[in-house]
């Protein structure tokens, strides 16, 4: 099932207690469709002066990514896909541009990958090299973001870049740690 939330920070590692605001059912998260409807549906819901869109999950460079093989075997974005998205986002919403477009997705910063996005973000950041499991530092970055909500897209993507070097896959939480790597936390480090 997927499920929009309104999400609200807490300490627990283990249950969503942000406020579930709709269960979807079964979605394809590899169709374009799905992309635009979120992303149209967030800012009509959530006006604001900027907009922000980060792909998170396995990526291909210039042959796209964000496979979801259920319900559709084989189902992922293309980087035509992801262009024409961003084009029908903006053109159904009227936001002019994305203030940045982040991947957070292995060898989505390449030369192809940010022409295609060019047209439709004033900012954008990716990696050409394979990212850890982890991702980036989105508790950092945000919290950056959260102190200066008047910080531009090219000083939040620089601060991504900044705490994904600082931070990279680095659990300070020695529960959260164990979680992850599925065994003594003292050992993972």
């Amino acid at each position: 099932s997927t499920k929009r939330y309104l999400l609200t920070q807490d300490d627990d590692l283990n249950t969503i207690n942000s406020e579930e605001l709709e269960d979807l059912g079964e979605v394809d998260m590899g169709n374009k469709d799905t992309l635009i409807d979120f992303a149209t549906w967030a800012i009509q819901t959530y006006p604001a002066d900027h907009y922000v869109l980060i792909l998170s999950d396995h990526g291909a460079g210039w042959d796209g990514g964000w496979n979801d093989d259920d319900p559709v075997e084989g189902s992922k974005f293309r980087m035509q896909d992801i262009d024409d998205a961003l084009g029908a986002i903006i053109s159904q919403t009227g936001i002019g541009a994305f203030e940045l477009v982040g991947f957070d997705a292995c060898l989505m910063g390449q030369l192809e990958v940010m022409s295609a996005i060019a047209p439709h973000a004033k900012y954008a950041v990716g990696s050409e090299e394979t990212e850890p499991s982890l991702g980036w530092a989105y508790s950092k970055f945000l919290q950056a973001l959260n102190d200066n909500t008047a910080m531009t897209g090219r000083e939040l993507g620089q601060a991504i870049v900044d705490s994904y070097i600082d931070q990279d896959i680095r659990i300070t939480d020695d529960q959260a740690r164990s979680a992850f790597v599925g065994g003594d936390a003292e050992s993972a480090v």
